[in-house]
């Protein structure tokens, strides 16, 4: 099944917490789940205290990519929580330009695509692979077709 982000184990968005002790300021390595801080960039990276949301510089820092240091130490037993959101990139997608360019509308703003009318080169259509192509086609190629093909 295809997940978006790191892995099955890690999605697109991590969560460490921690309990404090008396006066404690740094925040790092294993959280109570035994998962360890990490993060790549502090723009995506909520750091809350008791259910309240800390403002970055004015009451910690968060530089190292490894810890969270609180500007004011915490209380015994306080909930230290770090929310990190996984930045990813969506492979082998077309942009608006090049959809557009490659199957270029017909006339503005249309619902008609064009595609093109001649197969040049060989072509294998697996079985468990469906094929469709808009006709008429000029066929100056091998086509083997072993799972469906539909030429409308």
């Amino acid at each position: 099944m295809p997940y978006i982000g790191k892995s099955p184990n890690f999605g697109v968005r991590n969560r460490f917490v921690y309990q404090a002790t008396a006066g404690q300021t740094s925040f790092s390595g294993s959280d109570s789940d035994s998962k360890s801080l990490s993060y790549t960039d502090t723009l995506y990276m909520d750091v809350y205290q008791n259910g309240v949301l800390l403002k970055p510089v004015s009451d910690y820092a968060s530089t190292t990519g490894t810890s969270v240091v609180l500007v004011t130490g915490a209380s015994l037993n306080d909930v230290v929580e770090m929310v990190v959101y996984d930045v990813f990139a969506v492979g082998n997608a077309y942009s608006k330009t090049e959809s557009d360019t490659r199957y270029p509308f017909k006339g503005n703003d249309s619902i008609i695509r064009l595609n093109g009318q001649t197969i040049s080169a060989d072509i294998t259509i697996d079985s468990d692979e469906n094929g469709v192509s808009a006709g008429p086609i000029t066929q100056s190629a091998t086509v083997t077709v072993n799972g469906y093909w539909s030429i409308v």
